[in-house]
């Protein structure tokens, strides 16, 4: 099972249904995913589950006009297909509007942050 898939769909979906808060499993990758979310503005925090010691609880951050700020959510490197990328590939969302997130040696990165240093990686998902 893809803990990340899932947890991105979950994201999608809550998102689309305008649910204010939505529970990801806990893992330290799926940490650094959230950390990124957080950090770039799509989400606005998220927190260790008060349900379960296995879950985090995200809270969705929404646009005044009540559309959720992530338009889209893609997975891209899933776990039958890897798609890893060198430091001169890496990809750019939405004319950098959007952010990809990247595994790389020196942890998880944005496009924008591997780029700068100039390593490569795996490229985990797409937001924008």
């Amino acid at each position: 099972m893809d803990k990340i898939a899932d947890t991105l769909t979950k994201i999608r979906n809550a998102g689309s249904r305008k649910i204010a808060t939505v529970d990801v499993a806990k893992n330290n990758l799926i940490e650094d995913i959230l950390k990124i979310l957080k950090k770039e503005g799509y989400i606005l925090d998220y927190s260790q589950s008060k349900d379960s010691p296995y879950a985090f609880t995200v809270i969705l951050k929404y646009m005044s006009n009540g559309k959720s700020v992530i338009a889209g959510l893609r997975r891209v490197s899933h776990l039958s297909r890897r798609i890893y990328v060198s430091k001169d590939k890496i990809p750019s969302v939405y004319n950098n509007m959007g952010v990809a997130i990247l595994t790389t040696s020196r942890g998880v990165l944005t496009n924008k942050e591997a780029r700068a240093i100039g390593i490569g990686g795996e490229v985990i998902c797409s937001v924008w």
